[in-house]
């Protein structure tokens, strides 16, 4: 890096947060045009990249910017709810609610992720809620692939290939719940 051209560290926050925005303009773009409305597109991406060109300067001049990066590096420190993806974030939702349970409540009702193929074909697992049910969800393999990158699931040891919940995963649903544990109001804390 040259004196001249200073750079921003690398933040994972920042970048999730500018992701949870682009998202919300993109849909808000969808939903003008499907009804009609006044669209402010172009207006909207220009205020977008006003404020990341300013947090990207303040992150520049800040004194300590490193530990931002390093304080998710442990196994068992929950990882904020919007730096998982959209759809692993809703999936992971799903999971925690039958796997572990709300409201202070929490039970163990035998529910498991197993191997299956979903009903186009392609690889995934199928969330088991209860072993005496019969009705069970697949969810595909890139759907679940970003909760076990993130920590927050984990193969069963053994030979039966299974999902279980890791310790980080719990204390990140845990977080949820503490914010008010409402779907989905409380899945993004930005």
């Amino acid at each position: 890096m040259s004196p001249g051209n200073p750079r921003a560290p690398a933040d994972p926050d920042r970048k999730a947060r500018f992701r949870e925005q682009a998202r919300s303009i993109v849909f808000k773009d969808r939903d003008d045009r499907r009804f009609g409305r006044s669209v402010d597109t172009a207006g909207a991406i220009a205020r977008a990249l006003e404020r990341a060109w300013r947090e990207g300067f303040a992150a520049v001049h800040e004194v300590d910017t490193i530990g931002k990066a390093t304080d998710i590096a442990t196994d068992t420190v929950a990882i904020p709810w919007h730096r998982i993806p959209p759809r692993p974030r809703s999936a992971f939702w799903t999971i925690c609610l039958w796997f572990i349970g709300k409201n202070d409540r929490h039970f163990d009702r035998g529910s498991m992720l197993i191997p299956a193929v979903t009903p186009r074909g392609t690889a995934g697992w199928t969330l088991v809620r209860d072993p005496s049910r019969t009705d069970h969800d697949t969810m595909g393999d890139r759907t679940i692939r970003p909760l076990i990158h993130l920590g927050l699931l984990e193969l069963s040891p053994g030979p039966d290939a299974r999902l279980l919940l890791t310790a980080r995963g719990r204390e990140t649903w845990d977080s949820f719940l503490a914010r008010g544990g409402q779907y989905p109001d409380d899945l993004v804390d930005l």
